[in-house]
């Protein structure tokens, strides 16, 4: 069945060819060529459809066979049966679980909404690359029309995945675009002409940089600034491949550099050594998850990272970053009990805000007012509360430490009367005419600018001074003898209120602290400085 022939040969016997008749008979063959496409039963649209039915063989598949046999593999293969088998079919489902004008460049109704023709059932290649019958007849003439799939996303569009994957029921396009992938972010318009940034940040480059994938598609040579795409749902999904859940181009459950979400959630994790650090951690959620190089290693750090890998890398959480950016649930009315919304998780909120109704929000909301439910049903936490507690204990516990480190008078510079160990480094090298004890624009790394590094990665929205804070006194230019000052400091916010690895967290900021005392002679108030986050029993490392 997966094996396509690119021509159907028909046998014809001449007149007369008969083997009831006995004798010596002149018997001709000859072979003609089948079309490889049957008449489009919608004629005016040129969808072609099924070349055959009952093996459910796309015409497009009698050349294509390579993506014929992917497609048989994914739920687009299967999505009129499907529908019907759910017990809730509609005539209005049908035009997204057949091939119609939903989903691509055809603006009037077509295809199965057009005519009930069995050969447009599921959602076949021209669901996405539109009508082939003009494709067809463009390759035997010898000038070959390339039916080109859009990839271009937004609510309101008539073309792509969100014509389809919206609504109450599937809102996938409504919450991303509500999200930093989609335009609740601003990164793809800022940096998406950026060669250093765009394979992260612009979704076209994205699917080429981080997936080895060139095909085309309508909008990839679009050079123009206005043309800049954020993550779109193709830059993750891949709609030829099933390999992975979800269609998704990498997989979700392995805990290393290619983990899909990790890929770009690794930037950087740790100074480099010989170069400035005033840009801090960038985009090291992932590195943290994981914990694969990432944070200032103290001098004589002695924690043992098997003790302090974070639960949510580990084996005991199978979809890594889905599990919690990714938790789907379904919305009902507290009075009626009537159905609301079915969340898909595309805003990629670890904890959602919701509203009054139980429906996303996009807040800022407190702790009580958070979706907590992905985390108890993922196996990870017995109860919603239990998660949300433990949520809670570990964002104290970094604030509590890199308060310790500085705590801020509220106008983000760092100042000699600030509180904490780092203003007390300040000041002594401010007195001793030392610009550059803190200058993260330069290329030595001190013990105090490894600290911050900690600080930053550890970092939580009730401490965002620390992605964003000028140093007092200090220089911010890298040529011998310089003294301007004034510069910024920032970084990524990467630690997730410290969900995404507590324990190693915990440790470099205890390890930064013991570091920044013996290298400058500086001494804290009294803090709790053994270990308070412990690894959950019966979680199994991925460390080998």
């Amino acid at each position: 069945m997966l094996i396509r022939p690119i021509s159907v040969r028909t046998t014809i016997l001449a007149a007369g060819a008969m083997f009831a008749f006995s004798g010596c008979i002149d018997e001709k063959i000859v072979f003609r060529d089948r079309e490889l496409f049957n008449p489009p039963p919608d004629s005016v649209s040129g969808f072609l459809g099924y070349f055959n039915v009952s093996d459910r063989v796309t015409t497009c598949g009698n050349c294509h066979s390579e993506k014929q046999a992917a497609w048989e593999q994914t739920h687009h293969a299967d999505a009129t049966l499907s529908l019907e088998e759910s017990g809730e079919a509609q005539e209005f489902c049908y035009g997204c679980h057949t091939v119609s004008e939903k989903g691509n460049a055809v603006t009037v109704v077509a295809g199965y909404n057009a005519v009930k023709d069995s050969a447009y059932h599921d959602v076949q290649c021209e669901s996405c690359h539109g009508p082939g019958y003009l494709h067809v007849q463009s390759v035997l003439a010898g000038s070959v029309v390339r039916p080109l799939a859009s990839i271009a996303v937004d609510t309101g569009l008539t073309n792509g995945c969100g014509e389809c994957h919206a609504g109450e029921h599937q809102p996938f396009v409504e919450q991303w675009a509500e999200s930093k992938h989609g335009y609740g972010g601003h990164a793809y318009a800022a940096e998406g002409g950026n060669a250093s940034c765009y394979r992260c940040h612009e979704g076209r480059k994205a699917i080429q940089y981080n997936f080895g994938n060139t095909n085309d598609f309508r909008e990839k040579a679009d050079t123009a600034v206005a043309a800049r795409m954020p993550i779109v749902c193709a830059t993750c999904h891949d709609p030829h491949d099933p390999q992975n859940e979800g269609q998704l181009r990498a997989p979700l459950g392995e805990p290393s550099l290619n983990q899909l979400c990790v890929r770009c959630h690794s930037r950087t994790g740790a100074p480099t050594p010989g170069a400035a650090t005033r840009r801090g951690p960038h985009s090291a959620q992932g590195r943290l998850v994981i914990d694969e190089a990432v944070g200032w290693i103290p001098p004589g750090f002695a924690f043992d990272t098997n003790d302090v890998v974070g639960s949510h890398g580990t084996t005991a959480n199978k979809r890594l970053c889905a599990s919690c950016h990714v938790y789907m649930y379904q919305v009902t009315d507290a009075s009626t009990g009537n159905f609301l919304l079915n969340s898909v998780g595309h805003t990629f909120e670890a904890i959602q805000c919701l509203d009054a109704q139980g429906l996303p929000a996009a807040g800022p909301c407190t702790d009580a007012q958070r979706n907590f439910k992905g985390c108890a049903i993922s196996g990870c936490h017995l109860t919603e509360t239990a998660a949300r507690t433990a949520f809670q204990t570990v964002r104290t516990r970094m604030n509590y430490l890199t308060d310790v480190l500085w705590a801020d008078d509220g106008d983000a510079v760092m100042e000699s009367t600030d509180g904490g160990l780092l203003p007390k480094v300040l000041a002594n090298a401010i007195a001793a005419g030392n610009r550059n004890e803190m200058n993260l624009y330069d290329t030595k790394l001190t013990t105090a600018e490894g600290a911050i590094w900690n600080a930053q990665l550890a970092s939580t929205h009730q401490r965002e001074f620390w992605l964003n804070f000028v140093i007092s006194g200090q220089n911010t230019c890298t040529t011998a003898g310089c003294t301007t000052g004034g510069g910024a400091n920032t970084g990524h916010y990467s630690s997730g209120e410290g969900v995404h690895n507590p324990f190693l967290l915990e440790a470099l900021l205890l390890g930064s602290i013991e570091a920044v005392k013996a290298q400058y002679a500086v001494s804290a108030p009294p803090f709790e400085s053994t270990p308070q986050l412990i690894m959950p029993p019966r979680v199994r490392r991925i460390q080998q």
